[in-house]
């Protein structure tokens, strides 16, 4: 048996590359992004009664991991260990699954028209821009919320690690966009054996590039938890 799925739309946001994304949406929850409804799915009746609620679930699809992805395989490396312990997939939020379908909470902003389009927007986006999205749900919290459920080595929400300071050089941006690079820089969007002492000592002044909306910013981290934006280009 098949199942083909059809796109209802597309989610835009800051994050034009995977590195930079928050691991889950709790981990940023300001972070702004919409959706794009595409014919029929556009349609405002469709989500007539979405404002009275707060959070929704975006049921969506790792598209570019579709393209990575040769063949099943049934264990995964969790960053959250580290990128050493192997789990199951289906134990797992990995990109890199069966489907390549991923599940996002976010909070509902408002629903417009804008030049003929319907947007969604949306905030605590963790998506990569250009997502297909699949489906929407609203989040109901007697149904969704479970308080004493056991979620495994993903005990705590991943907080932030690096405090972070800009170059004196740098050119002018806007409040938002400080804060954007802040939050996303603040929890450490390096791979797991980057963080390591041991790395850190080899490589004491190794610039990592993040892209956000069209900029480039790369930063530095040095070993007291300081991150520092070098450079933002446009």
């Amino acid at each position: 048996m098949s199942v083909e799925l059809t796109p209802i739309g597309s989610l835009h946001s800051p994050f034009s590359q995977k590195f930079g994304i928050p691991r889950q949406s709790a981990g940023l929850t300001d972070i702004p992004g919409y959706i794009t409804l595409t014919p029929p799915y556009d349609d405002l009746n469709g989500f007539r009664g979405i404002d009275a609620f707060s959070h929704l679930w975006i049921v969506f699809q790792f598209h570019q991991s579709i393209e990575q992805t040769q063949s099943y395989s049934p264990l995964i490396r969790p960053p959250r260990l580290g990128g050493n312990d192997k789990m199951g997939v289906f134990a797992s939020r990995s990109s890199f699954r069966p489907n390549n379908i991923g599940l996002s909470l976010v909070k509902f902003v408002k629903i417009e028209r804008v030049s003929g389009q319907t947007r969604l927007h949306i905030s605590g986006v963790d998506c990569l821009s250009g997502t297909p999205v699949l489906d929407i749900k609203p989040y109901v919290p007697y149904a969704d919320s479970h308080p004493n459920a056991v979620s495994g080595y993903a005990k705590e929400q991943p907080q932030a690690t690096l405090s972070v300071t800009f170059s004196p050089d740098l050119p002018a941006q806007t409040e938002e966009m400080l804060a954007l690079m802040t939050q996303v820089i603040s929890l450490d969007p390096r791979p797991a054996y980057h963080q390591r002492p041991e790395y850190q000592a080899l490589h004491p002044d190794k610039i990592y590039q993040l892209r956000l909306y069209d900029f480039e910013i790369g930063f530095i981290v040095e070993g007291n938890g300081q991150a520092k934006v070098m450079t933002i280009n446009r």
